[in-house]
């Protein structure tokens, strides 16, 4: 553990560059951004009626915050993982340490979450505060716990992809999150249950405040699984884990090269 905190410390120092604090700062402020637009349309609040209103902003938030906002802020911390250790020189030193490459990955993932996590937790506040909603509460504490389980589960995805293809991390997890996530996820098939959005959208729809109406609409129906909240976090870290603990193995195996076109 002293090996991992050593890791942690030293990636979390490190990363505190100018750029990444713009980007992180850019991260918060665009679900709060976004909020302000809408909160600023004087139909938007005179058309519809308050549990409409209630929903339409749970779905905002919950698209801006845990699905956007977490899987732009962990996809540059957690991808090149591999690629930026590869580029320094450093790859060669860390594979001959005891267990020197367990402890970095592990350690650069607890980074990645915490960039994620932090960002999205103050563009939640933020956005929750401003969206002039009751049971503020409710919305505040669904929206911190869905985006904590979002930077797990996007953090050790991106993480395995970045072990796999460490010269196209970014590129690969870019294509990874549109196809799979997004699309593979939105079709009602029994497909969309291997994705990591089917897991978020079931607990989204069990703990943030909907109208009746929107839960039984067929859409929401095949997008989600009826099932308790426990389970859901339970396929989420159990993922994670899997998906984590793969980036390692591959990192270990795989014969990793500085020519320039290797590793793809």
């Amino acid at each position: 553990m002293n090996a991992l905190r050593a890791v942690f410390v030293y990636e979390w120092k490190r990363s505190l560059t100018l750029a990444r604090i713009a980007w992180w700062l850019a991260m918060a402020a665009f679900p709060v951004m976004i909020t302000i637009l809408i909160s600023t349309l004087g139909e938007f609040e005179n058309q519809i009626d308050i549990a409409t209103q209630k929903s339409t902003w749970s779905i905002t938030l919950y698209a801006l915050i845990p699905c956007v906002c977490v899987a732009l802020s962990v996809l540059l911390t957690a991808a090149p993982a591999v690629a930026s250790e590869l580029e320094q020189r450093s790859w060669a030193y860390l594979a001959t340490r005891p267990n020197g490459i367990r402890w970095l990955l592990l350690g650069k993932y607890l980074v990645s979450v915490t960039w994620g996590t932090t960002a999205a937790w103050l563009g939640a506040a933020l956005s929750v505060a401003l969206c002039g909603m009751d049971e503020q509460l409710r919305m505040l504490l669904s929206l911190l716990a869905l985006s904590l389980l979002s930077a797990i589960a996007y953090s050790a995805v991106y993480m395995l992809l970045g072990a796999i293809f460490p010269k196209r991390a970014m590129v690969f997890c870019m294509m990874y999150t549109v196809i799979v996530e997004l699309v593979c996820g939105s079709i009602p098939a029994v497909i969309n249950r291997m994705t990591i959005q089917f897991r978020l959208r079931t607990l989204f729809v069990n703990w943030m405040p909907l109208d009746e109406r929107m839960k039984a609409d067929s859409v929401f129906q095949s997008v989600m699984i009826d099932g308790s909240s426990f389970m859901q976090c339970f396929w989420l870290i159990t993922i994670s884990v899997l998906f984590l603990a793969a980036a390692v193995w591959v990192a270990h195996r795989k014969e990793f090269t500085s020519a320039t076109e290797g590793d793809v």
